[in-house]
């Protein structure tokens, strides 16, 4: 976006259309901050509310400039203070400043992010002087009474004990005890506490599925950026830490190419769907693998085999023709047979390539299955716009 078109918006009378940028991701750090000093609270809270949507952001490339999260968890409208204490890329001393607000409903937001929480942070909010951001405080550290944990250990509904395993907070002798638990499920609770060494968690009997839904472990994700941690989750015996550890966005090189190899396709899928620079063989793999918006989307990425794309045209797999839209040295030939293709997918793909012929592009134009993605190819020429525009 040019700057000047930048300054038009940013001082425009209409505040829809200054919240309309808000949703611009692509603008960068610095250019997005400029609405931290909005003056209409709606424009500055939608700001912040867009810094949990991905936008290829990690702790050292922030949404937002340190002094843009700064200026806004001291804004006058608590709601946009609240909404700056979920958010997952806020700086860490700005959830200190916020531990400290005025207002307890910002502090009780910050136990939302607990994992993230430093630990003197987390010791303020523990003993807050307000009941409720203290109770908020120790359900989220999870904190159990002895006599809570003994009666959830012992508990007749696995599904209970599991929940206790993984509790952080549960006795040593209570774990000891549900490491030999007779359900599998809470075995495998037990396996992935933090703190164990590898020799204790090879010596419960556990099985992890791989083709179970998985959900990263907080704790793992907590030390994303502790290099030394994600070393030795990477070269765990155990799935869990080496699939948790491939979701961290910014892992040294050594670590990333650990992965890529491992054994276990839930970690090469995570590694590929969540490092900004992965190995290209891994990202052609995980488009032959596995379907989903966020693999479908690979074929964008600059680290793709673009030689790949074009045997994709000949595939007996749709999907994969459809890719060749992606590829920018594919052929108008190619482009242009593709959008006779027999499925819809591909023709709508091939629709939008700035490579098809134009005449093939006005003909998908005029046809109901394709008008839409056709009008939204690049190469359309601005006198067919403008008549589609008029009428």
């Amino acid at each position: 976006m040019p700057d000047a078109l930048l300054d038009a918006i940013l001082g425009h009378a209409d505040r829809s259309l200054r919240k309309a940028l808000t949703f611009n991701l692509s603008l960068g750090p610095e250019r997005r901050s400029r609405l931290a000093d909005d003056p209409d609270p709606g424009v500055r809270g939608n700001l912040v509310e867009q810094c949990g949507f991905r936008g290829g952001w990690t702790a050292e490339r922030l949404p937002l400039t340190v002094h843009a999260y700064e200026k806004l968890a001291a804004d006058p409208d608590v709601r946009i203070r609240e909404e700056v204490a979920i958010q997952p890329f806020t700086p860490e001393h700005v959830r200190a400043r916020l531990a400290g607000d005025p207002n307890p409903s910002v502090r009780s937001r910050l136990t939302f992010r607990w994992e993230l929480l430093a630990g003197e942070v987390r010791d303020a909010l523990l003993n807050d002087p307000d009941e409720n951001v203290r109770a908020e405080a120790h359900k989220a550290a999870d904190i159990l009474p002895r006599s809570l944990a003994e009666s959830l250990v012992r508990d007749g509904d696995a599904r209970k004990r599991a929940a206790a395993a993984a509790n952080a907070s549960l006795p040593a002798d209570l774990v000891d005890e549900l490491a030999v638990d007779s359900d599998p499920a809470v075995r495998l609770a037990v396996s992935r506490r933090p703190g164990l060494t590898e020799r204790e968690r090879a010596a419960i009997d556990y099985h992890d599925d791989p083709n179970a839904r998985f959900r990263p472990l907080d704790w793992v994700r907590a030390l994303c950026d502790d290099v030394r941690a994600m070393r030795e989750c990477a070269a765990s015996a155990h799935p869990a830490l080496r699939r948790s550890a491939a979701c961290c966005p910014h892992l040294p090189d050594d670590v990333v190419a650990r992965l890529a190899d491992d054994e276990d396709p839930l970690v090469r899928l995570f590694l590929a769907e969540n490092h900004p620079d992965p190995p290209g063989s891994l990202l052609l793999w995980s488009v032959l693998e596995y379907e989903s918006y966020t693999v479908d989307d690979m074929p964008r990425h600059p680290n793709f085999p673009r030689v790949a794309l074009r045997y994709f045209a000949d595939s007996p797999d749709a999907r994969l023709r459809s890719f060749v839209a992606m590829d920018p040295d594919a052929s108008p030939e190619v482009v242009e047979r593709l959008s006779h293709d027999d499925d819809m997918r591909v023709r709508r793909a091939m629709a939008r390539s700035p490579r098809l012929p134009l005449g093939r592009l006005l003909v998908l134009l005029d046809e109901p299955g394709t008008a839409a993605s056709a009008a939204a190819n690049p190469a359309l020429p601005v006198e067919v716009m403008e008549r589609m525009v008029d009428g």
